[in-house]
């Protein structure tokens, strides 16, 4: 699993902006303006996941413009550093200073890269284990065999 953090997130979405709007960023701040969201409050701090996906987390400044980023765009522009990943993307504002709130963003990127294999398939793997003589593969390969035809 990876975790990325603030500065992390920032960056992926500066470059990912970037790329798809042939333009660079001058600046990606946090926005505090939830006044639809105010039900998510939990004393002082407001907390958005996968979950609130249509809120807007972020605002781009270009040159000309100022444009909204929502939690979904930022969940895709992580999507497109990380393949075939599994992220879960929190932002947390705290309030307790006052109106400004401070920000800060966090996602943890998981891959499922464990690989399903058939009784054939094993039985293929405990082949080449036994021509390479190697015992302990050859052993937890069995095991799995086993387990399978069982």
């Amino acid at each position: 699993m990876i975790r990325l953090e603030t500065q992390d997130i920032v960056n992926i979405a500066k470059k990912q902006i970037a790329a798809i709007f042939k333009m660079q960023p001058l600046e990606l701040r946090f926005v505090n303006d939830f006044q639809g969201e105010k039900y998510l409050l939990t004393g002082d701090k407001l907390h958005l996941n996968n979950q609130h996906y249509w809120a807007k987390v972020m605002e781009c400044v270009f040159e000309n413009q100022v444009r909204p980023v929502l939690l979904c765009e930022v969940l895709y522009f992580l999507r497109s550093e990380f393949m075939e990943s599994d992220i879960s993307v929190e932002f947390c504002y705290d309030f307790a200073g006052g109106v400004q709130g401070e920000a800060t963003a966090r996602a943890d990127i998981s891959f499922n890269d464990t690989a399903e294999l058939g009784a054939v398939e094993i039985a293929e793997l405990i082949d080449l284990a036994l021509t390479m003589q190697d015992k302990q593969w050859f052993e937890e390969l069995t095991q799995k065999y086993k387990q399978l035809i069982a």
